[in-house]
């Protein structure tokens, strides 16, 4: 029996094996061990472990997910242009949509308590302790809906430090664009 791989799919095997080709023989020395929790997809490679995205919060499932974990998850791709400090810049880019991100950790919501996800807040990180907050109702379908991507792959490429970049559709300039991320935050307000 003979199976097709799409152009995707090679695209982003290709991202992650190079990523791992690189990761291997540059950074793996400096990898310290990291603990999971829920899924990784990567049971026991301390190097995938080093390039983990943390999904916590007001979550059910804490998760550490790799770029391979990501890439099973539904893929989306987008070009878009927005304004960087170096000028505009327009980027093709692949990942999963944030909303399927978090859903993955079961973002925990009262029920008892009206639209109680809309007062949830997602708070991204990169490396460098960038941050950039999104509403909850802003990716949510019943409200705005907006494609906020966690892209693993840029204009075909893997990222350029093999770490996910946050998308932002629709914003004119690049701030919310957080690179080499390393985690995601569900909060909640306090009653």
């Amino acid at each position: 029996m003979t199976t097709t791989v799409s152009p995707l799919r090679r695209i982003i095997g290709l991202a992650i094996a190079l990523t791992t080709v690189v990761t291997l023989g540059g950074a793996a020395a400096h990898a310290a061990p990291t603990s999971t929790s829920g899924d990784t997809g990567t049971a026991g490679a301390t190097v995938a472990h080093r390039l983990a995205l943390r999904v916590d919060g007001a979550v059910g499932r804490r998760l550490h997910l790799s770029n391979a974990d990501l890439a099973r998850l539904p893929q989306r791709t987008i070009t878009l242009t927005y304004q960087s400090g170096s000028g505009p810049q327009t980027h093709t880019y692949t990942g999963p949509l944030l909303l399927d991100v978090l859903n993955r950790a079961q973002p925990r919501f009262d029920p008892q308590i009206k639209n109680h996800k809309l007062r949830h807040v997602v708070t991204a990180t990169g490396s460098d302790r960038y941050q950039a907050a999104f509403a909850w109702g802003e990716i949510d379908p019943d409200f705005e809906g907006k494609t906020v991507l966690v892209a693993i792959t840029e204009d075909g490429q893997p990222t350029a430090d093999g770490r996910p970049r946050v998308v932002v559709p629709g914003d004119r300039h690049g701030g919310r664009y957080v690179s080499s991320l390393v985690s995601l935050q569900l909060t909640a307000p306090r009653r």
